[in-house]
Formats: structure tokens, sequence, C-alpha cells
């Protein structure tokens, strides 16, 4: 049973593409978001809106309970690392194979332990978030309120990972609604 476990562990050392795809999937998760905008942002009538965030998809909402606490789904999360280790796959593949050959096993190992490092890491930071509180309530959904569903939610800005609380109102995809 132990030399299975062995051979496993060796299997996934020889293929560091996977393990760092992985890992710079989650850190890049981590470091750069989308901002989300809704209908309610543009014309907020019974007081603000609380901002949305996530990457691909949206998965975090200030919670409007006390500051730094935000509602976020973790079936999200997990769809939005999945998607991001698809498409960086092929790239860190490429990269993997440029630089350390099938032959080159050393440096294949160095990149597989750096792959561990970044995918250990980057759990590590999210379970801070969730131990801490900043990630305070997972929920299901973040757009089942009364002020918008989460099929309302439309992409307005790509930046560093900077979540702030109030919503950003957008011309772009609600002209229909004048801005408060």
């Amino acid at each position: 049973m132990l030399s299975e476990g062995l051979k496993k562990l060796k299997s996934i050392l020889r293929s560091p593409a996977l393990l760092l795809a992985l890992g710079f999937a989650g850190w890049f998760e981590a470091l750069f978001t989308i901002e989300w905008s809704f209908p309610y942002c543009s014309r907020q009538v019974d007081g603000p809106a609380s901002a949305v965030f996530g990457m691909p998809l949206p998965y975090i909402r200030y919670s409007e309970v006390s500051s730094l606490e935000y509602f976020y789904m973790p079936s999200v999360f997990i769809i939005n690392i999945l998607i991001l280790f698809l498409i960086a796959s092929p790239l860190v593949a490429w990269i993997v194979k440029k630089v350390a050959s099938p032959e080159q096993v050393r440096r294949r190992r160095v990149m597989s332990v750096a792959g561990i490092v970044l995918v250990i890491s980057i759990i590590a930071w999210n379970a801070f978030l969730v131990q801490s509180g900043f990630y305070k309530v997972a929920v299901v959904t973040i757009g089942d309120t009364p002020y918008g569903t989460y099929t309302q939610f439309r992409p307005i800005r790509f930046s560093f990972k900077n979540l702030h609380y109030d919503c950003t109102p957008s011309e772009f995809w609600f002209k229909e609604q004048k801005t408060k």
C-alpha cells in the first residue's frame, strides 16, 4: 500500500507542467479579478449595492454586514480554478518542454517541487482567507437577492484583486437606467 502511494507521488513529480499550471492558475486568480456590475448598481433606490468580483466567473460579494467580510461561492471558485488551469495548461506544458526535456530529470523535479510549493501556498492562502473571516459565509449563490440575480452580472473591469465595497454602475451594459 505504501509502495502504491510512492508510485503515485513519483508519477505526479514526473509531470511538472500539471503542478505548475495548477499553481499558476491559483495565484493568477488570487492576484487578479474581474469586477462585475448588475442593473441595481445603476439605479440604487433602496440603498447601496455591494460589489461583486471573480475571475472568470463571479463568486465573491461584499456582505454589507461588516467591513472585510465577503460572501463567497466555493463551487464557482473551484470552477474558476479549473477554467484557468485548462487555459494555462497548454502554455505551461510547452514552456516546460522547452526548458526541461524528459531526459532532464533533475530540472523537471525542481520544476515539480516549484509547482507543489505554488499549489500548497495557494491552498494555504485560501484557507487563511476563510479562517480569518475575510470569506465569511460560504453560500450557494451570491446573486439571489431582491436587487438582482446571478445571471444579471456583467463584467466591467479587469484589475488587481483590490476588493472594495460598493458596486460600480455600468452605462455600457445598462444604458436604459440612469446612475443615481
